[in-house]
């Protein structure tokens, strides 16, 4: 579709929770990614064996599906991670219409006042308020599907697990155009270096686009948390 490929989503388990935050992890996920031989997406996903385990028991489907499914890599404990709970279907939709609730409107929020921003020359201030609206729709359609949103502010990692799980958000931004990616990359370095860094620079041309875009993604991803969240019958359906 559109030329995707799927990506490979790696889960690394430490034994301990400070090495959940190292900076290491984002270097080997870059070097991954740089990697030519591999060819499609590379995403680390960190968590301490305690997280993992509690995931499970409170079958939050991401961890549960890895469970079933992954392929083990490497291991240094060879203790089994805890037997996943169960969700009822009525339980996983109330869960997700909860989540929907507090997560979306945040999304609409940010996108708005990154348009009054935008309309009052602020475009940096725009920028990490777009990316905020973005970050918050990504983990809002990631909650609603798995139950899990990663706590990540990098943008392109939380669009590689949404779109890997619903295709059609694919659709939010084209692929096939150098200055497309560029843009988009340019808006996921906002949330630390829009606020902190006085190199940083985004043109009025490009959040223009990125707010079209943005709201595409809104629209997309609306239709596809309403769906899910039509009846139990289908959350049932789409967890199998």
């Amino acid at each position: 579709m559109k030329g995707y490929r799927s990506d490979f989503d790696i889960l690394v388990i430490v034994n301990e929770s400070r090495f959940v935050g190292f900076e290491y992890w984002d270097r080997a996920t870059d070097r991954l990614n740089r990697e030519p031989t591999i060819g499609v997406p590379v995403g680390l996903i960190v968590h301490s064996g305690r997280e993992v385990n509690n995931a499970l028991r409170n079958a939050q489907y991401f961890f549960t599906d890895i469970r079933k499914e992954g392929v083990l890599l490497y291991e240094m404990d060879d203790r089994e991670l805890a037997e996943p709970g169960i969700l009822s279907p009525q339980q996983a939709l109330e869960i997700g219409r909860e989540q929907f609730g507090q997560r979306f409107p945040s999304a609409i929020n940010f996108l708005d006042t990154a348009r009054y921003e935008m309309s009052k020359s602020m475009l940096n201030h725009a920028a990490f308020q777009l990316h905020q609206s973005i970050e918050q729709t990504y983990s809002t359609v990631l909650l609603i599907l798995t139950n899990y949103s990663p706590p990540s502010h990098n943008l392109k990692f939380l669009r590689m697990l949404a779109e890997d799980r619903d295709r059609r958000l694919i659709d939010a931004r084209p692929r096939d155009q150098h200055r497309h990616n560029s843009r988009f990359n340019v808006l996921n370095e906002a949330y630390v270096k829009a606020r902190y860094s006085k190199h940083y620079e985004i043109s009025d041309e490009a959040l223009k686009w990125l707010i079209d875009r943005t709201e595409h993604l809104h629209a997309l991803v609306r239709t596809v948390c309403e769906e899910r969240s039509e009846s139990p019958e289908q959350v049932a359906m789409a967890k199998r």
